[in-house]
């Protein structure tokens, strides 16, 4: 479940509190069970439902996205954010 920054520490759910944390989260697809690891999230310390802010939503939207046209039953993905490749540093002769 996706919450707004800011919002209350509490669970919409349950009531417990929310603490920061690394969820992992099963999607059910038509074809395909995805599992995404290491999400950044709030998790209620009673229920343990996970709830991320729009931009990890994003993150994970674009991740299913990526496994539309694989075949596979099962997919477990990281949350990884990719990191952009430092530029190499090329001695020019002049």
């Amino acid at each position: 479940m996706t919450i707004k920054r800011g919002e209350s520490n509490r669970c919409p759910v349950c009531g417990g509190r929310l603490k920061p944390g690394r969820a992992t989260i099963p999607f059910l697809l038509p074809h395909t069970v995805v599992l995404i690891k290491d999400v950044p999230a709030e998790i209620c310390s009673d229920c343990h439902e996970p709830y991320v802010v729009g931009i990890v939503t994003d993150r994970v939207t674009e991740l299913l996205g990526s496994v539309h046209n694989l075949q596979a039953e099962v997919l477990i993905l990281s949350y990884s954010i990719p990191r952009p490749v430092p530029a190499l540093a090329i001695p020019v002769r002049v």
